[in-house]
């Protein structure tokens, strides 16, 4: 269900009382990524031009486009542009928020240093952001990426109006920290869940928790904080009312040392625990100035009609809409690339 007019003032900043144990989050945006021809350009500009703080993710693999679910056809690209440049004719537009997920040789080429597809997505389709994830499920192999400082450097300094996302997991580690050690202004870092965390067994919090909230983590968000049983939910030390009861957690790993810089986190996250986990995340970032933005995708997906499987469902979209509402977490959209 979506949020109704009547919820607009939690956009302003004014939230509910289950919004206390994440004030010190600064939250930027929520991605759904995944978008493909199975949802309508002209929807999602739609669901944008209500929420400002939604972006939409869309993944570019030169192997997978337009032949498999979650990579949009290039005739859904040309419909996405000619849907923009319909509605910047009529006068009343607000600005439609893409990110473009590259894999593949796609991610390779910008890190050899090629920025011309960059430069397109953003002259011609308007994409803010471009994430790079060179692992192997993306199709790239990780074994020297450290080689690629110096080009993909150059890339980022040449483009300062993207912001460029590397996604940071045990694979990438060799990359992404050299470039932590002197972050660009327009460099921002993603991470995916990379594993599981042992859960801690406080006995204050299991206390809180009440028989009718055991279950699976994927269930926590709606079950030990919604009644609230759990109280907020976190611990001082980051431990939810599903660690409480034993359940493994994904792993969500502090930010890089450097204040201000763009982080997002992703993995593991659905409808039903978009709500426990957006506390571990703040838990984990601790720090009110650290701008945040999470990132969905799996937990989009559904078996669509026709027997159609891995469908992008609008319902959990307007799910996970709905669930930042309720937490009072949005706000004016920002820019971090040239802007900074």
């Amino acid at each position: 269900q979506r949020p109704g007019a009547s919820e607009a003032k939690v956009e302003k900043g004014v939230g509910t009382g289950e919004a206390e144990p994440l004030r010190g989050l600064k939250f930027s945006f929520l991605c759904l990524s995944g978008v493909d021809d199975s949802v309508s350009p002209r929807t999602l500009c739609d669901i944008s031009q209500e929420f400002s703080f939604v972006e939409w993710g869309v993944n570019f693999r030169a192997d997978k486009q337009g032949k498999e679910p979650r990579y949009a056809s290039l005739a859904w690209l040309r419909q996405l542009r000619e849907e923009i440049d319909r509605r910047q004719q009529t006068g009343k537009f607000a600005p439609i928020h893409f990110a473009a997920h590259l894999g593949g040789e796609y991610c390779v080429d910008v890190m050899k240093g090629d920025a011309s597809l960059v430069r397109t997505l953003w002259e011609d389709y308007g994409f803010l952001r471009v994430q790079l994830s060179p692992t192997r499920v993306h199709g790239v192999n990780s074994s020297q990426l450290r080689k690629y400082l110096a080009s993909l450097k150059s890339v980022i300094a040449a483009l300062p109006q993207v912001e460029f996302v590397l996604e940071v997991t045990k694979e990438t580690r060799g990359l992404s920290f050299a470039l932590m050690d002197d972050p660009q202004p327009n460099l921002a870092f993603f991470f995916n869940c990379d594993g599981q965390e042992p859960s801690s067994s406080s006995t204050s919090t299991a206390s809180t928790a009440t028989p009718s909230s055991s279950g699976s983590s994927g269930s926590s968000g709606s079950s030990a904080t919604s009644n609230g049983s759990a109280g907020s939910g976190v611990s001082a030390g980051g431990a939810t009312a599903s660690s409480a009861r034993g359940v493994t957690l994904p792993r969500r790993p502090p930010p890089c040392p450097h204040p201000g810089i763009h982080v997002g986190y992703g993995g593991c996250l659905t409808v039903d625990n978009l709500r426990d986990e957006l506390r571990r995340i703040a838990a984990a970032v601790d720090d009110p100035r650290r701008p945040v933005w999470v990132d969905l995708e799996a937990g989009l997906r559904s078996q669509g009609g026709s027997g159609r499987q891995d469908e992008f469902d609008l319902g959990k979209v307007w799910a996970c809409i709905r669930t930042i509402f309720d937490l009072g977490l949005p706000r004016p959209r920002p820019s971090y690339a040239a802007a900074r």
